[in-house]
């Protein structure tokens, strides 16, 4: 006859034996399953775009993405420092240059899948100073005073680098005001920096574009650039090569032409061109 000790380490051990082997049958019926289907991950499209195009395309981005299921991330910067950077990284799926110099860099890398350059957008030159001063201007306004004693310092986007500061110099010298400014030159890193300048008092005057200046308080419009006057201000767009979501990114470069993209670049004083 087993003691009763005996007895409670047998029932102790059918008992572990039963849990180890439900918790073994459990852990492989599991196994078995399928697991849980998961979401595809959205395509993220990395878009380099010119600095004066931030407000516009930042109010299409949530619609887009809810619509088309993708991940957009924007990089604003000065153009040509865009295409520098496209160039040495090809990180970027589209690009949205403020003019034609920047693009021909990329497209001279062989970067730009064929057949996708479009010209999408114009702007326009304008005239400013701080509105926190009285004015060093009289009316009417010619461009030669910009190079009176009065402006001490003249904003614009550096001129080797900066699309709105290319287009400002040509229409300087066009004038034949240029050699008169050239050495008061203050030179921003972008558009956005050449109105900052002015904003805080840094320089008297500036020349910008008309859309950066048009959402600025501290600044006010001394003169507009007539479009014949001014140098042909285009943006072009292009999808670049070699990245891992071409048809997403196609997508996106078709709908920056769309009447819903038109309407936006229209509230924030662009002028789309083509279809």
């Amino acid at each position: 006859m087993k003691s009763p000790a005996t007895r409670g380490r047998r029932a102790g051990n059918v008992t572990a034996s039963a849990w180890l082997g439900s918790f073994l049958v459990a852990a492989c019926s599991d196994a078995s399953k399928p697991e849980a289907t998961q979401p595809a991950p959205r395509p993220e499209l990395v878009v380099y775009a010119a600095s004066s195009t931030r407000d516009a395309l930042l109010a299409l981005e949530a619609p887009y993405e809810t619509e088309h299921s993708v991940e957009l991330r924007f990089d604003f910067a000065a153009s040509g420092d865009l295409a520098k950077r496209i160039v040495a990284g090809r990180k970027a799926d589209v690009f949205l240059s403020a003019d034609e110099v920047a693009l021909d860099e990329v497209e001279a890398a062989k970067l730009v899948v064929p057949g996708t350059r479009r010209v999408v957008l114009s702007n326009q030159l304008v005239v400013i100073e701080p509105t926190a001063t009285p004015s060093v201007f009289t009316t009417p306004f010619e461009p030669a005073q910009l190079a009176d004693d009065a402006v001490k310092r003249l904003s614009l986007g550096h001129t080797e680098s900066v699309a709105a500061g290319r287009y400002a110099k040509a229409w300087l010298e066009r004038v034949g005001v240029w050699d008169a400014v050239a050495k008061r030159v203050l030179p921003g890193v972008d558009t956005r920096a050449a109105l900052a300048a002015v904003e805080a008092g840094g320089a008297q005057a500036g020349v910008v574009f008309r859309t950066d200046a048009a959402h600025s308080t501290d600044v006010r419009v001394v003169f507009a650039v007539p479009l014949e006057d001014g140098p042909e201000i285009r943006y072009p767009l292009a999808v670049l090569a070699g990245r891992p979501h071409e048809a997403a990114a196609r997508e996106f470069a078709d709908f920056l032409r769309s009447p819903a993209a038109r309407a936006a670049f229209e509230s924030c004083g662009f002028v789309p061109i083509g279809e």
